[in-house]
């Protein structure tokens, strides 16, 4: 069994951690190491991971590392490692830090992997984009089988797609909280109580992604069966599309997309 180590127990460095540690099957040893070494004792009694004092004693005996801090501190932990990482798989999950920012620093021969995972990998329901240069066919299926561990992949094969993908599927959480909260409101307004109101949203949502997905229907189909000819969810239909419901999520995703752009500009 590999050893591998998480650098950064943030919310998505948590995410990883745990989702590889509750995964379908146990297929690592997981080191972490926070700067916040308070972090690092809460997240190890919580999953039995090995706790590290150090980012070289996290990395050494390790040969895949995950680089799960925010992206202007990339440059600075990369200095400090550099030496320890030599033949190893660097898996890092900063937005807009290009693989070409790795090879600076740890030379051309690096093996490295950009990711994009998201929060519901928590709960085994993830989906992280992938993107491989300088790695094995072999390391690739290893990296695919820990991301697979905690929800899906997608590997891509031009690196500008794992920055696109961030308003997808990284981002796209945030947006999908606040239609809750819209639609718990409207409940509340309604007469609901709020704990009644948010279990309604979520299973409902929970539910028609379900049978999208399950079924392999097309959202527009299950729309158009949903929405009855002269009936109540047709009004409900037209006042979102008035009020510009589709157009404000595409701004929102290029919105992202453009700060992703920014970042990677340094």
């Amino acid at each position: 069994m590999r050893t591998i180590a998480v650098l950064g127990c943030g919310n998505m460095g948590g995410a990883i951690i745990r989702g590889i540690a509750s995964g379908r099957e146990k297929i690592a040893n997981i080191k972490v190491y926070d700067k916040d070494l308070s972090k690092v004792e809460a997240i190890c009694d919580e999953t039995g991971c090995i706790s590290c004092s150090s980012e070289i004693d996290a990395v050494n005996g390790s040969e895949v590392v995950f680089i799960a801090v925010k992206p202007d501190m990339v440059r600075k932990l990369l200095g400090e490692i550099k030496d320890a990482c030599k033949g190893k798989i660097i898996v890092s999950i900063a937005a807009g830090v290009n693989v070409y920012t790795f090879l600076d620093i740890l030379g051309h021969n690096a093996k490295v992997v950009r990711t994009i995972p998201n929060l519901p990998a928590v709960v085994g329901e993830g989906l992280a984009g992938l993107f491989f240069h300088n790695v094995s066919d072999e390391d690739k299926v290893y990296v695919e089988r820990l991301f697979s561990s905690f929800g899906k992949t997608v590997t891509v094969y031009k690196e500008e797609q794992i920055d696109e993908m961030i308003a997808v599927t990284s981002s796209s959480p945030a947006y999908i909280c606040m239609f809750v909260e819209a639609l718990a409101d409207g409940a509340v307004r309604a007469g609901f109580n709020r704990d009644d109101a948010y279990k309604m949203a979520l299973q409902t949502i929970y539910g028609t992604a379900k049978l999208m997905l399950e079924k392999n229907i097309h959202p527009a189909v299950l729309k158009d069966q949903v929405c009855s000819p002269g009936g109540t969810t047709i009004e409900g239909v037209a006042v979102l599309e008035k009020a510009g419901f589709r157009n404000a999520v595409l701004e929102a995703m290029t919105a992202v997309s453009d700060k992703v752009k920014v970042l990677s500009k340094g």
